[in-house]
């Protein structure tokens, strides 16, 4: 389901996890950003990018190396690869491909791209490490925090953030890494709208948003988030919690809560 679109990004929302894959033309090349989930959806992204790709390349970027956002590399063989120097040492490569498999078996999914890890043509290495492709510059920022291994991007020509698993309206922080990363990865994105005006914000899950003041109120959601955790919070806090910044889907989010104590436990000790 295409949830977004201007003249030159567009956003292909799954029916699994609301997840966002976004693609986004120049005058020098095509981006796609995490092409998921389901064979259809992946497919119709990739009849979009031959669509209107014309004799440009076609880029790969991967925010990060969770499984759903990693499922859809098989169906770009002749795109360059883009991910952080990070998600090419991951020591969760054989764990991403496995959690791939165990969900498609659940849920039935033949896929006919083959299954594999992404190779990366171009690593990103430096946090704020700048890429330019004819007249097209990319600047990332290191992300980690909901995992090891995650990348904001910026292009400024387009006013556009892709903060893969970070400021959705759906999630409170999944911290699957440190929870002292991910509030230098929650700093950076508030220094990017300070220094930014009118950007739009595409998180890997939920609603694209343009709008500063609903930026904010993310922003705002993940540091409160942060406080009910460090505050040890009961059981009846947390439901309250949810409550107040109208989530929704509280199965999973309680689920991720649980585990989001036992990493700050973890980091505590």
């Amino acid at each position: 389901m295409i949830t977004f679109k201007n003249n030159s990004i567009i956003v292909f929302q799954s029916s699994f996890f609301k997840m966002n894959s976004t693609v986004i033309t120049t005058e020098d090349l095509v981006i796609v950003v995490d092409p998921g989930y389901h064979p259809n959806e992946i497919e119709q992204i990739r009849q979009y990018v031959d669509k209107i790709k014309r004799d440009k390349p076609i880029y790969v970027l991967f925010t990060h190396s969770d499984f759903d956002h990693i499922v859809g590399y098989g169906a770009f063989p002749d795109a360059k690869t883009i991910a952080s120097q990070q998600f090419v040492e991951s020591r969760f490569k054989v764990k991403q491909l496995r959690d791939i498999v165990s969900f498609d078996d659940e849920l039935y999914i033949d896929r006919q791209n083959r299954i594999e890890y992404p190779k990366i043509d171009i690593t990103i290495s430096s946090d704020g490490e700048e890429l330019k492709i004819g007249e097209t510059s990319i600047t990332f920022y290191h992300a980690f925090g909901h995992t090891d291994d995650g990348l904001l991007t910026v292009i400024d020509d387009k006013n556009l953030l892709i903060s893969g698993d970070y400021l959705s309206d759906l999630e409170f922080p999944f911290v699957y890494y440190r929870f002292s990363e991910y509030k230098n990865t929650l700093n950076r994105c508030k220094l990017i709208f300070e220094s930014k005006s009118n950007l739009i914000l595409i998180s890997g899950h939920g609603r694209v948003t343009e709008d500063p003041l609903e930026i904010q109120q993310r922003i705002k959601a993940s540091e409160d988030y942060f406080m009910l955790i460090e505050s040890n919070l009961s059981k009846e806090g947390f439901r309250r919690f949810l409550v107040e910044k109208g989530y929704t889907y509280v199965t999973n989010l309680t689920k991720r809560h649980q585990e989001n104590l036992m990493v700050w436990k973890e980091e505590q000790s």
